[in-house]
């Protein structure tokens, strides 16, 4: 079902610069500023560049979307799981409730520590070791780093009252606020419109034991205690409900 809305909108504003100097004050930016910084580094000590370093970029941005599709619908929305009469959830699913409970919050924006502390060290180390020639386990970590802070900066400022002033920002911007807002079970993606607009239909009708069934009520998402986001900034709704 198609639902339309339009009304007029509210709590809108606030510079670039000013969100973008508020962004820079959360530990997340640098720490990934750092790892892009390091692995680029480690890339430039491998040798020159080659083709086989644009091949990994290529296939890296091709696969983008399909990657945070799976993340965030299979990962930060999985359903809890029972073992032998006991409930057990994934820590990152529990802070993406808490996330999703109050997303005007912008200290739950960010990726959760242990991301940073635990999970890019282990991959570090496992592309590494994996994969040959080495060069290309740098340029493929360099580019996830990077991508991971296209991530962070996109998802942290559609939740800023920051006006839209790009088509294709407006066009993240309302899809995440209708993930939100409207149907949790949709518009997974955040930096790219491929992973809601074409990917997502399709992914959505593959089953899953984990992942939420779409299907949440119009006004507001199962977790959500806020409005839904035609009653709060102004942007025409087209989407399932």
């Amino acid at each position: 079902m198609v639902a339309t809305a339009e009304v007029t909108g509210v709590v809108r504003g606030g510079s670039l610069t000013s969100h973008a100097g508020r962004f820079a004050g959360h530990v997340t930016p640098w720490a990934l500023v750092a790892l892009v910084v390091g692995f680029t580094t480690a890339r430039a000590f491998l040798g020159p560049v080659r083709r086989s370093d644009l091949a990994v970029v290529v296939t890296f941005l091709a696969f983008e979307p399909l990657i945070e599709w799976l993340i965030h619908s299979w990962i930060l929305h999985a359903r809890p799981w029972q073992v032998l009469g006991r409930t057990f959830e994934l820590s990152a699913t529990k802070g993406h409730r808490r996330h999703h409970q109050d997303p005007t919050d912008l200290s739950l924006v960010f990726l959760p520590g242990f991301v940073l502390v635990v999970v890019a060290p282990v991959l570090t180390v496992g592309l590494f070791l994996l994969v040959r020639p080495a060069h290309l386990a740098a340029t493929a970590l360099a580019v996830g780093a990077a991508a991971l802070l296209a991530y962070e900066w996109t998802h942290y400022l559609i939740h800023t009252p920051y006006k839209p002033r790009h088509r294709y920002f407006r066009h993240l911007w309302r899809h995440h606020h209708l993930h939100h807002y409207r149907n949790e079970g949709y518009w997974y993606g955040v930096t790219t419109a491929m992973a809601t607009s074409s990917w997502g239909p399709a992914l959505a009708a593959v089953p899953s034991l984990f992942r939420p069934r779409p299907g949440r009520s119009a006004s507001r998402c199962a977790s959500c205690e806020h409005p839904a986001p035609a009653a709060r900034w102004g942007v025409p709704i087209v989407g399932p409900v």
